[in-house]
Order: structure tokens, then sequence, then C-alpha cells
């Protein structure tokens, strides 16, 4: 009997465990509360916005250029003869001033004719006032004798009577004088023939290269050197063919920049001409920039404005106004706009454009002042998305910061 009742608890037991356990989980189901459904918050996307402002701006057109001379020249002697000095500075990058003398060429021939012309002055100046006297003692000759005449005939002098030009010699006077005035031609060409065997600067200048020395044999056909002037440089710059209405030729103000690698260096222009032409390849009009005194350094550290140096060129043009400028990473295709409304929400706007630079859009329509328009390039964005201006959220934290 005690056996039997073992048996049948051992079986029972088990059961009477999960029995319970049963209860108990239907017992839990029955009173735990069904879970509480909640809509996630979104955040939005953290961006950085702008406000916006009215302001004036002031054009810039910005290109490339060259800088080259003003004026270039090979520079010959106008006489021939062998080369018996030159400057010390008669040598490629010598500078020289209006008016200096930079080689000189044997004279002795010259100074030779130049006493031959002189000589010939004398003579022809000798022949000239005999004539002349010859001419007056003619004159009082046949005035005598018109006197000597009346008085024979005892008639008055007629005073209406001329001698005849053989008479006074005139043919004779002129060929005296103009005998008088060749020679004279002659001694001014001699002197100046004397004078050009001292080759000078035509303005002040730069020697780019020479191609004469001491001994050498020179004539009016043989450059001896090339120059370049120093007073000015020009800067042809390509610029878009609409920029020409916004700058006004001549007279706009313009910024020459050198970068040397280590530093910028700047130099005041201004805008001078147009060359008429647009560049077959790009499609860019030439304007000309002057640059003057271009290689006073005046002790500053600046260096020259070299010829053949490549430069950026930032012109002033016209004045805008009323205008409101956003970054031109704020502008999106098809000219529109982001921008955060009151609720923080995203606010696609087309707007109308004055004028775009590498910098800055300037809006003429499509914007209001205070409103904040978008940088951050966001993915997907479309109208009425959730956004994070970063201004409020480091305030927010700082808030949050503080209360801590």
């Amino acid at each position: 009997m005690k056996e039997w009742i073992s048996k049948r608890t051992r079986w029972l037991l088990p059961l009477a465990v999960i029995g319970v356990g049963l209860l108990a989980m239907i017992a839990i189901a029955n009173t735990r509360k069904p879970p509480q459904h909640s809509k996630p918050e979104v955040p939005g996307a953290l961006v950085n916005v702008e406000a916006v402002e009215m302001a004036n701006r002031t054009i810039l057109v910005r290109g490339d250029g060259t800088v080259t001379p003003r004026f270039e020249t090979s520079l010959s002697p106008q006489v021939s003869g062998k080369v018996v000095w030159v400057h010390p500075n008669f040598v490629a990058g010598g500078a020289f001033n209006k008016g200096d003398v930079l080689l000189k060429v044997d004279p002795t021939d010259f100074e030779l004719a130049l006493q031959q012309a002189r000589s010939a002055v004398a003579q022809a100046e000798y022949q000239l006032e005999l004539t002349r006297a010859n001419a007056d003692i003619a004159l009082r000759e046949w005035e005598s004798m018109q006197k000597s005449r009346a008085a024979l005939n005892g008639q008055p002098v007629d005073s209406t009577t001329q001698p005849d030009a053989l008479v006074l010699q005139k043919p004779q006077l002129k060929q005296a004088e103009a005998a008088y005035s060749s020679a004279q031609a002659s001694l001014e060409m001699a002197q100046l023939n004397l004078d050009r065997t001292q080759l000078r600067a035509p303005f002040n200048a730069r020697i780019r290269n020479i191609s004469a020395a001491p001994g050498q044999l020179v004539g009016p056909n043989g450059p001896v050197a090339r120059l370049y002037s120093t007073d000015i440089v020009e800067i042809p710059v390509g610029i878009s063919v609409a920029d020409l209405g916004w700058i006004e030729v001549p007279g706009s103000k313009a910024r020459v920049h050198l970068s040397t690698g280590q530093a910028t260096w700047t130099w005041e222009g201004t805008v001078d001409r147009t060359l008429g032409v647009v560049d077959e390849i790009g499609r860019l009009a030439q304007v000309v920039v002057r640059v003057e005194h271009p290689f006073t350094t005046s002790g500053t550290g600046q260096p020259e404005l070299s010829i053949g140096s490549f430069v950026r060129v930032e012109i002033e043009g016209r004045q805008v106004q009323h205008v409101m400028p956003v970054p031109r990473i704020a502008l999106r295709d098809n000219n529109t706009v982001w921008v955060a409304d009151k609720e923080n929400n995203l606010e696609i706007r087309s707007v109308s454009l004055r004028r775009l630079t590498p910098d800055e859009a300037l809006v003429e329509k499509g914007l209001e002042v205070g409103d904040r328009v978008v940088l951050t390039q966001i993915s997907g964005a479309a109208n009425g998305m959730k956004l994070r201006p970063m201004e409020e959220e480091f305030e927010t934290q700082n808030a949050m910061e503080a209360a801590e």
C-alpha cells in the first residue's frame, strides 16, 4: 500500500507544480497592463543657418593676365661706325633713364665732316655778303645814272621807273642766299650726325638683351639692344563679355596680385582700354590694366612687378544697392535657396539674382530681411523637413549645462 502511494506521489507532484505555474502565469497575464504605443520624436537635421541682411555691394570682376611693357623697341644707331665705348650698365637687365648714353660710335669722321660743313658755311656767307654789296653798288650806280639823265634833259627824276633785275644782280643774290641756306643745312646735318654717335635711351628703360660690344661695327640696319619701358606696365586681362558692362572703361580701379609662393603682393592700377577683340579660344574680352612705377620697391621688401609675371587682377566695378547677399554655397539648383522658417521647417524658395560672384549670390527677389538661409548640404531635402539650427542647439546645450 505504501509503495503504491509513493509511486502515485511521484507522478502527481510534478503535475501539481506545472499546474500552479500555469495558474500563476494566467494571473500575471490578466493583471499586466497593455504596452503603450508612443510616436518617436524626430529631432530634425542639424544645419548651419545665416540670417539675411540688406546691403550694398561693389562688383568685383576677376581675371588673370601676364605683365607686359608699355613700350618695347629694338634700338639701332642712326649712323655707322665702330663702337668705342659702352655704359657699364649696358648689359641684360641694366636700367637707364631717358637720355642716358648707352654706347658711343667713333666720332672722328663726323667731327671732320662738321669742320668741313662749318667752312662751307663761312664760304657761303662770304659769297652772300659780297653779292649783297655788289647789288647795293649796282643800285646806287643806276640811281646816279637816272639823276644824271634827268638833269641833262631838264626833267625831274621819274620815280616810277624801276631797274631791271639783272642790273641789280637779283638772280646772283638769290643764288648766294640759296647756297648759304644749303651750307647751313649741311652744317646742321653734320652736327646731328655727330650727336648720333652717342646712342641714348629713348625713355626710362631696362635692357632685355644686347647684341653689340666695344670694337664692333654697327649701323642703322643692325639693332644693338632691345629695351622695354619701366615707368608703366600693362596687363591684358581676359574677362567675360557680360562683365564688361559692370566696369568703367577707362577709369575703373584695379588691384594686381602677384603670388610668390611665400607671400602675395598687391599693386594698384586702373583700367586703360579694351583691345576690342574676343579671344577665339576662351571667348573672353580683353581689357588692359595699367600699373605705374612697377619697379619701385621703396625698401618695403615688395618685389618688382617683373615683365612676364602671371598675376590675378580684381577690377572694381559699379555698385549695386539694396541686395541680399548670401554665401555662394547657399544657392541650390535652379536658383533656389533653403530657408528655415519660424518652426524650423525647411522651405525651398526660388530667388532672382542680381549678380553671382565666386563667394556670394546677390539676391534681388525671393528673400526677406531676417530669413535664415541653410548653408548645410542635406540629402533628400524637401519642403517641411524638420531642421535643427546649430545656433539654437548650442543655446539649448549651454542652458542645460548651466542648470546642472
